[in-house]
Formats: C-alpha cells, sequence, structure tokens
C-alpha cells in the first residue's frame, strides 16, 4: 500500500504540474500516458479522484484504500500548485483579472462548463475502465495510449469550456496563482488577497464542477457494469 500510494502522488503531482504550467492538451496528455506506464503495475495509476471513485464503484478498487488515493492525490496537487505558482511567477494582469471577476456572477456560464465536465470524465472514466480493469483487455499494452487520446481528445472536443476532467488538477490549476503571489515584489499582501479572495468566491462553482466530475466517473463505472454485469 505504501509503494502505491507513493507512486499515486508521483504521478498525480506531475500531472498537475504539467496541467498549471503549460496547460495544453497534447503535452498534459502526453505526461499522463507515460505516467500511467510508469504506475499503472503498482498502483494502478489513478492520479484523479474521480478515476478512484470509478474503480471503487466498478469493485476493482477497495473503498477504504480509495479514500487514501483520494487524500494522496489531493494533497500532491496543493504541493503542484505551489511548485507552479513559484515556476509560473506573479503576473499582474491576472491578479488585476481575478480582482475584476470578483463582481461577476458565481454561476454565470456554469451550466455549459458543467455539462463538458460530466461528459468529458464519463468517456475518460469508461475509457479507463475498458482498458484498465476489464477481463477483455487484460494484458494489453495500449491502456496508457488509449486513455492518454481519451483526455487529449476529450480536452479539444469541448476546449471551449477549458475542463479539467479531475478534481486533483482543478484543485491544482485553481491555487497556481494563490501561490504565485508570494512572488510579486512589493505588493505579495496585495496580491495574495485579491488571489484568496478570487478562489474563495467561485468555491462553490469549483465544488459543483468536481460533483460532476464524480457522477461521471460514477456513471461510467454503472454503464460498464450494466454492459459487462459478469465482471463484477
Amino acid at each position: 500500500m505504501r509503494n502505491a500510494l507513493c507512486l499515486e502522488a508521483f504521478g498525480t503531482f506531475f500531472l498537475c504540474l504539467a496541467a498549471a504550467v503549460a496547460g495544453e492538451p497534447l503535452a498534459v496528455a502526453a505526461v499522463l500516458g507515460a505516467l500511467i506506464y510508469a504506475g499503472g503495475p503498482v498502483s494502478g495509476a489513478h492520479y484523479n479522484p474521480a478515476a478512484t471513485l470509478g474503480w471503487c464503484v466498478r469493485g476493482r478498487h477497495r473503498w477504504l484504500p480509495g479514500v487514501a488515493y483520494v487524500l494522496v492525490q489531493l494533497t500532491a496537487a496543493l504541493a503542484a500548485a505551489a511548485v507552479a505558482g513559484l515556476l509560473a511567477g506573479h503576473d499582474p494582469e491576472r491578479t488585476a483579472a481575478a480582482a475584476r471577476a470578483i463582481d461577476e456572477p458565481v454561476f454565470e456560464g456554469v451550466f455549459h462548463e458543467s455539462l463538458a465536465e460530466f461528459l468529458g470524465t464519463y468517456l475518460i472514466a469508461f475509457v479507463i475502465l475498458m482498458v484498465a480493469t476489464s477481463r477483455r483487455t487484460a494484458g494489453n499494452g495500449y491502456a496508457g495510449v488509449a486513455i492518454a487520446l481519451a483526455v487529449y481528445g476529450a480536452a479539444v472536443v469541448f476546449a471551449r469550456q477549458a475542463p479539467t476532467f479531475n478534481p486533483a488538477v482543478m484543485l491544482a490549476t485553481s491555487f497556481r496563482d494563490v501561490f504565485a503571489a508570494f512572488t510579486a515584489e512589493g505588493e505579495t499582501f496585495k496580491s495574495l488577497r485579491s488571489e484568496l479572495a478570487f478562489v474563495a468566491k467561485f468555491t462553490p462553482r469549483y465544488l459543483l464542477l468536481a460533483v460532476l466530475q464524480l457522477a461521471g466517473a460514477a456513471a461510467a463505472a454503472f454503464t460498464f457494469r450494466g454492459l459487462f454485469p459478469e465482471e463484477r
């Protein structure tokens, strides 16, 4: 269990770092594919609380270790946010945009974003369950490629909504600028206050999107169980 948790922390950290620093779907998918091959034999290479939920609902992962996975994933995401913030550095324009956004409605445009998160996570989770947990594809060598392609494809299809399909990645990208504020010369406190106010105001939106990501993964697991009841 220790090695599995260490691999989950390692993989989630670098996946979140790629998303928070680069943000380019191809780069994120490439990093994810490599990490799946690296950690798959040890931890299953979840790197995503939604994926862990899908494995648990599917019946291929126990619930208590699943909770441990999620805690490790979220901790690694915060660590990645800190490193990404230091790498990206303070951007006065981003901080100014965050300050202006305080006056915007929290849930403006959330319907389309929610739909993208649910459908994209559903697709990715179903691909994961098919190529990484099904007896029909056991021993295949293409799981990492298939999952990476699913992530890349979903990110491109729903690019307008800028989804993450992963609560850990969303946590890292949301807090990156908070940590970046510590690099603001002469105005650290002001920048930090603006970034924290932005995150605090939009936390209900982030939580809603995270719930829909989890719902998408759970729906994919129930779909799998409905299609292949003999694999329970």
